[in-house]
């Protein structure tokens, strides 16, 4: 268990103790409550039957009742006694330990909700209907407490009394009592769910596997864990299912193995082989995080549009319409984090591009920023208005992760983003997807969202199911998770050599599917799923294939950094990545906080049709980023626009927040479990290049044979004009300017310099210019083909000619 690295709800480090004070005031009434209730009905010198008549005036005797509390404390006990009976003692005594488990130990409870008053209220009608059942029971007590005939109290004698209970009457004793022990049953089951089940649950699982690993006289008890047992090691409940397929059986997963000794991991682990691409099982129990390393969820984060605002911004926009005679009508409004969405209903006839026409106009009358006109809303014969809240709603990654569709998520790689305007969790599917282009202006929410992405991984895949590049031109944003095991390569922050991670990741693809084809499968779900094979299977290089290969994700933060660098190279690479890497379980996330069509071009925007877009300061961005308007109106502060895999409609998400503290938690805590290990034949090509490519290039005339590192930027440039002229035999201005990516009048200066040299004719006419060299490719055919007619020559006998 990961006790050892868990925060209790109460003394989060960076919950400020605001926050923690509305659930602690509220419990600490509950509980003072429930001690009146407990102090009033105690039978010893507290609760006295003749302060019954004292109540109601037919008592003389004393002056003051006798209770502990006075009349409040006789009127309390009164109406619990006539209600319930004997059962008020139980469920005060149940309200007392609710409320001591939540102020004083609230390690593991979840969220009051209706469901917990619904089953309070069953276990408290159960036990007094159970007790309505026998009149008789307990009659010393009952006539001592006042109460003879009614040990159910009212609740009791109406439901399950003999002769009077409407559900005696329908399911005679037996069945009231099944009845009445089934309420009880589901109360005391709602409580334990939202009180002890997060606590005790891991206790109990974590007891029993340490009594299966330990029997009797069993010689491999010291051994270490074999793969099996590391499988079925249980975690805690707040761990949500991973979508990796269960491991295969292996034969000698059970013979017992050495302990090895514990040795200090190093920083940075020098990778030998396998490959940091394949899945390599970890020699330890390797736990994922769990949700006590993060902040609790506190009510005052909750807050959104109350029914006061809506009714308000409905009268507005109703309003609004009329003084504009249009017939329409405001229907219904759904509360969203950060916006609430009206719905209105146009009469028959009406043009909806006349709401769209009112947004000003709607802006100045409810006093907003900015609206979102949805004309009409997908799917619906509706408009819908989206208004900001005067008070936002704050979701944090620990409330996503609470909620039921993280918790039974089957996606194969699910990422958390926000919570839509109905207030559903948001999961995004990245082996769907399959990558995923972020966009929006500074200070947008973009930086959160990677974080929140990083952190929706690192909940859900070990080391050896999932593998990580990243790349950061910025130098600060990824450098907290340098210390990953996840990671193939170290952060990148050399913009040089991203285009060689990516070339690593095309190799890697192609090698990936070779893989695939020799096992005869189709993509790499399959594969990981796929029974042993009784035969090693060798790949193309000699090498046994891995039982499975782990999903790889590059993340690149800023893309318009790179892209100044070297454009084509990574445009290329990118695009190469899109097109085949889905079903070799290759997947790419990008972002950029400059959406212009310099740096997303169309060639990406068509390889990822899933794209986000954060709030930006133009139309002409926000039609970049998602061929529409909409993105220039957001909120900042994580407020998106989200187009999902295979969908239309673009939807309207609040994005979720990982704080430094809690990012930092879950890192030093997958940290400490693991060191990475590093590929180093990703940037292994760079140190060759300098050595391999210089000697093979070809001496061109008028350039010197030196070598690269001395050569001048306009030798270089020089260069690549008489490689493209001499490949593509198309010696004009124009054409050099386009290949290389230069200005008109920087080709033209490369034309004359290259006319001077003697390596082009002159201008003459219209005529294309004459190339009056001749490619070294081509020299050395000719030379080859001068040998083979030699030889020829030779063989028939007859001298050549030349």
């Amino acid at each position: 268990m990961t006790t050892a690295h868990s925060l209790p709800e109460s003394a989060s480090p960076s919950s400020p103790p605001t926050a923690v004070a509305p659930f602690r005031f509220r419990r600490l009434i509950f509980l003072l409550l429930s001690l009146v209730l407990l102090l009033s009905l105690w039978p010893v010198h507290s609760y006295d039957p003749a302060d019954v008549d004292y109540l109601l005036g037919g008592g003389v005797s004393s002056a003051y009742p006798r209770n502990q509390l006075g009349v409040v404390g006789a009127w309390l006990a009164w109406f619990m006694l006539v209600t319930f009976g004997l059962a008020s003692y139980p469920i005060v005594l149940l309200a007392i330990i609710c409320s001591c488990r939540r102020l004083f130990w609230p390690r593991g409870v979840r969220r009051l909700s209706w469901e917990y008053l619904c089953g309070f209220l069953l276990f408290s009608f159960g036990v007094a209907m159970l007790l309505g059942i026998w009149q008789n029971a307990f009659s010393a007590i009952t006539e001592a407490l006042n109460i003879a005939t009614i040990p159910g109290g009212v609740i009791g004698q109406r439901f399950c009394a003999p002769g009077q209970g409407w559900l005696r009457l329908l399911l005679n004793q037996t069945g009231s009592a099944i009845a009445a022990a089934a309420m009880i049953a589901v109360g005391l089951a709602v409580i334990w769910f939202f009180d002890w089940q997060l606590l005790m649950v891991p206790f109990l699982l974590e007891t029993l596997r340490l009594l299966k690993k330990r029997p009797e006289g069993h010689p491999s008890s010291n051994a270490a864990p074999s793969r099996s047992e590391q499988a079925a090691v249980p975690v805690s409940h707040q761990e949500p299912p991973r979508p990796a397929p269960a491991p295969a059986p292996d034969p000698a997963a059970h013979r017992p193995l050495p302990v090895p000794a514990p040795t200090p991991a190093p920083a940075v682990a020098a990778r030998t082989a396998p490959s940091a691409a394949n899945a390599q099982t970890p020699g330890f129990a390797y736990k994922l995080p769990t949700l006590d390393l993060l902040d609790p969820d506190n009510d005052s984060k909750h807050s959104g549009a109350n029914a006061r605002e809506i009714e308000r911004n409905k009268a507005i926009l109703q309003g609004t319409l009329d003084n504009f005679k249009i017939e329409a009508t405001v229907l219904n409004a759904i509360s969203g984090p950060q916006v609430t969405l009206f719905e209105i209903s146009p009469a028959p006839g009406v043009h909806v591009n006349r709401i769209s026409n009112l947004e000003n106009n709607i802006c100045m009358d409810l006093q907003a920023p900015s609206v979102r006109i949805l004309a009409p809303i997908p799917g619906k014969n509706l408009v819908g208005i989206e208004v900001p809240n005067q008070n936002r709603t704050v979701v944090t990654v620990r409330n996503l992760m609470q909620t039921k569709p993280w918790e039974m998520a089957k996606e194969q790689i699910p990422l958390l983003l926000g919570k839509n305007i109905s207030g559903r969790t948001i999961i995004l599917d990245l082996a769907r997807a399959p990558h995923l282009l972020i966009a929006g202006a500074t200070g947008s929410g973009k930086s959160v969202c990677m974080n929140l992405l990083i952190t929706s991984i690192l909940f859900r895949f070990r080391p050896d199911e999932l593998k990580m590049i990243m790349v950061d031109p910025k130098v600060v944003e990824f450098q907290v998770y340098h210390e990953l095991p996840h990671l193939i390569v170290p952060v990148i922050t050399d913009v040089s050599k991203v285009a060689l991670a990516l070339r690593w990741a095309i190799n890697e693809m192609e090698r990936r599917y070779r893989i695939l084809a020799k096992v005869g499968v189709r993509d790499l779900s399959s594969f990981n799923r796929r029974p042993p094979s009784p035969e090693a299977i060798l790949d193309d290089e000699g090498q046994p294939i891995p039982a499975k290969l782990p999903y790889i994700v590059i993340i690149i933060d800023e893309l318009a950094d790179i892209m100044l660098a070297a454009k084509t190279e990574v445009e290329q690479g990118l695009a190469k990545i899109a097109a085949k890497s889905r079903a070799v379980g290759i997947h790419t996330i990008i972002a950029t906080q400059r959406p212009d069509v310099k740096t997303i071009t169309g060639t990406i925007k068509a390889n990822y049709p899933v794209r986000i877009a954060f709030q930006v300061s133009s139309y002409t961005d926000a039609r970049t980023i998602l061929d529409g308007k909409g993105a220039e109106t957001l909120l900042g502060q994580g407020d998106m626009l989200f187009k999902p895999p295979g969908a239309p409609a673009i939807e309207r998400i609040q994005g979720g927040m990982a704080s430094d503290a809690e990012r930092d938690r879950v890192i030093s805590f997958v940290s400490q479990q693991a060191a990475p290990q590093f590929d180093e034949n990703v940037f292994r090509s760079l140190e060759k290049e300098p050595e391999d490519e210089s000697p093979s290039q070809p001496s061109l005339p008028g350039m010197s044979g030196d070598s690269n590192q001395n050569e001048s930027a306009e030798e270089t440039l020089l260069r690549k004009a008489i490689e493209v002229i001499l490949r593509d035999r198309r010696p004009s201005t124009s054409y050099v300017q386009r290949s290389l990516g230069i200005g008109y009048n920087k080709a033209a200066n490369l034309m004359d310099e290259l006319e001077r040299r003697g390596v082009i004719g002159p201008q003459i006419g219209t005529r294309p210019r004459e190339i009056l060299i001749v490619a070294p490719e081509e020299l050395n055919q000719d030379s080859e083909t001068d040998d083979d007619l030699d030889d020829n020559d030779d063989e028939d006998g007859k001298p050549s000619s030349s």
